[in-house]
């Protein structure tokens, strides 16, 4: 099992062609929200830990409020960081996991894919794995002058979309361009729905308000 485990790792991150197809044949949707919550558990409470500055009692905290805020207070709120971020993870991780594989899934069989949820979850989950240099880049900030936690969470982002759209097109049997358009459907509807609710607000409260601004 654990053999496994290291080849899945190994091949997901530098052999993903390999890896996706033999996770979307021989895994399931709970191995990929085992995964995924694994991952995310293990990157949220390596970056809690660099709230603080290693070898100083003080928190990020704008200097403008710190005289306002004791410290002790904020020493005791950010030591339970770490335990809100398991309670957190745990509950609502693995309901935006079924979620986002339940719509992807609907907007792939709109597109004519029949690959199943079941393999989609597995893949999904494992394409998470790149966030783990996160993780690594925490303790390196942790123990050093350097911080490039951002660099490495945008890199792990593009790693990540990248592995869950190639799954997607092994299980589905898409192309590249219609993988990435099924990918990406949930958040332009999203973007659409809140643009066309902006300009529906502004045609018709925007009268209203200028005649509200005359009365006055």
């Amino acid at each position: 099992m654990f053999k496994e485990w290291l080849d899945d790792f190994y091949d997901i991150l530098f052999n993903y062609r390999k890896a996706l197809a033999r996770i979307a044949q021989n895994r399931n949707i709970w191995h990929g929200v085992a995964i995924y919550l694994f991952v995310n558990l293990i990157v949220s409470l390596a970056t809690s830990n660099i709230i603080s500055r290693p070898g100083q009692g003080t928190f990020f905290i704008p200097p403008e409020i710190s005289p306002f805020l004791p410290q002790e207070i904020l020493a005791n709120v950010f030591r339970f960081i770490p335990l809100v971020t398991i309670l957190v993870q745990l509950v609502f991780g693995p309901l935006y996991f079924f979620l986002i594989v339940g719509v992807v899934n609907l907007v792939a069989e709109l597109f004519g894919g029949r690959g199943g949820v079941i393999r989609l979850g597995a893949v999904m989950g494992y394409g998470q794995y790149p966030y783990l240099i996160v993780a690594l880049g925490s303790l390196f900030s942790r123990y050093t002058a350097f911080n490039i936690i951002g660099l490495l969470a945008f890199a792990a982002l593009v790693w990540s979309i990248f592995l869950k759209i190639a799954g997607l097109k092994i299980v589905y049997n898409f192309p590249w361009g219609r993988a990435v358009l099924v990918y990406f459907m949930p958040l332009i509807a999203l973007v659409a729905a809140l643009l066309l609710f902006l300009l529906l607000a502004i045609v018709f409260l925007l009268p209203l308000i200028m005649q509200v601004m005359e009365s006055f």
